[in-house]
């Protein structure tokens, strides 16, 4: 029998043993039991047959049949056939979800490649796009690159082409004053000469008359020749341009016009009693009342009175040591109005200017010392120009000229000369002075 057969008829007979049977009552009047008459057909007589049954001994037969056998194997059955069930089932939802799960990520990857590839199609598109910026960048540099060069090139010549004109016509006004001054010398010597001769002649005309009047005009013609040379040198001018101080030893000192570059003027101050003179001042601090905080123009062109306090120029610096050695000397002065020290620097050109041009920052070179100041300049040997507009001092991560003056700072400097006088006085290897002279001499 199947295990389905066997619960069914469990079940039947369950809900026989629960069925009330009425009868009448057994004859033992202390018993519980009832009696039943049931009539009972014989197959071979086909007549009726009274039987009378126990129920309630059945009833409790059944009962304990049920419970004892039939309940423990129907509750074994039934916990096989449950967990069987259950685990058929998570077997069913497990490959479900598999499937479910296996269909899900296919869909996912599918949907990623599809994400991926749209990205490198965007991408490839970004990076043709970059390309062609970059390509049209370039382009637009070489363009740019090639229109400044012209730029140049064009100021360039034009600069050549101007400095020609100005040299060419300055050239033809210094023939033409020279000519007009040698014309004038001719005509003063030509007249001068024909004088002469009737002179000459009335003397000797004249000879035979007196000799004390022969001495008389003979002493004025010394007189008169005297004040003819005089005329002459004051009507001659000759056309000498002094590059420096140096060219300039016979005179006394004071301020005169020096040529650097032999076409402008600058005038400066020339010391010539100083140490055999010839020294050209390049700057000078008095009393503060000319403002030393300048910028980069200022100092390049030079400011300031030269009588009293100025700075040369950077410019005219570089061009003065361009050829040949030069000497420095700085002189300073106490708060008691007395010169107290002196020092003496080389600027060596062994390799180049001692003041370089503008394209290199004014660098100072400097080779050699002597004085009793201390060799505090030795610091400033190599060193770019600063000024408070114009900050190369790359050892300080300030700008030193803004505090202590423009010069040739390092990480600042021992020495400032062109500082702020309302602010300090002038300092040199940590001594405070009221004056300075900064001076140079060619030596070669």
């Amino acid at each position: 029998m199947s295990a389905f057969g066997k619960i069914l008829f469990i079940i039947q007979m369950f809900l026989l043993a629960t069925i009330h049977v009425a009868g009448k009552p057994c004859a033992n009047s202390s018993s519980e039991c009832q009696q039943v008459r049931m009539p009972l057909v014989s197959d071979k007589l086909n007549a009726p047959l009274v039987a009378e049954l126990d129920v309630t001994a059945i009833n409790k037969q059944l009962k304990t049949y049920i419970r004892d056998d039939i309940e423990s194997t129907f509750s074994e059955d039934i916990k096989g056939l449950v967990k069987k069930e259950l685990d058929d089932i998570k077997v069913l939802m497990l490959q479900d979800y598999s499937s479910k799960l296996n269909k899900t990520k296919k869909e996912y990857d599918k949907h990623i490649s599809k994400i991926v590839q749209s990205l490198e199609e965007k991408q490839s598109e970004l990076q043709l796009e970059i390309s062609d910026v970059n390509k049209k960048l370039n382009e637009s540099e070489s363009t740019f690159d090639t229109n400044i060069t012209k730029l140049l090139s064009r100021i360039e010549q034009r600069q050549e082409r101007l400095k020609l004109a100005m040299i060419s016509e300055y050239t033809s006004k210094i023939r033409q004053s020279e000519d007009a001054n040698n014309q004038k010398f001719i005509d003063l010597a030509s007249k001068q000469k024909s004088q002469l001769a009737d002179l000459s002649r009335e003397l000797k005309e004249e000879f035979v008359k007196s000799t004390t009047i022969l001495q008389t005009q003979s002493k004025e013609l010394e007189e008169w020749k005297t004040n003819l040379m005089a005329t002459l040198k004051g009507t001659y001018v000759p056309l000498i341009r002094y590059k420096d101080c140096g060219y300039i030893k016979t005179k006394p000192s004071g301020v005169y016009t020096i040529y650097p570059d032999e076409l402008n003027g600058k005038q400066a101050y020339c010391d010539m009693s100083t140490d055999g003179g010839g020294w050209t001042v390049i700057q000078r601090r008095i009393d503060g009342t000319t403002s030393f905080n300048r910028d980069w123009v200022e100092y390049k062109e030079g400011f300031g009175d030269p009588q009293k306090e100025y700075w040369l120029g950077n410019k005219y610096l570089n061009i003065l040591t361009t050829n040949g050695r030069y000497e420095l000397r700085v002189d300073l002065t106490n708060t008691y109005n007395k010169m107290t020290g002196t020092a003496m620097e080389l600027f060596w050109n062994c390799c180049g200017t001692a003041v370089s041009d503008e394209d290199s920052q004014y660098k100072l070179t400097i080779g050699g010392h002597s004085g009793t100041t201390g060799n505090m300049m030795a610091y400033n040997d190599d060193k770019k120009f600063t000024t408070k507009d114009r900050d190369h001092d790359t050892m300080s991560t300030i700008n030193c000229a803004k505090s202590n003056g423009a010069w040739w700072h390092g990480e600042c400097s021992n020495v400032f000369l062109n500082i702020d006088m309302s602010k300090g006085k002038l300092y040199w290897g940590g001594i405070r002075y009221t004056k300075s002279s900064i001076m140079i001499r060619q030596i070669m």
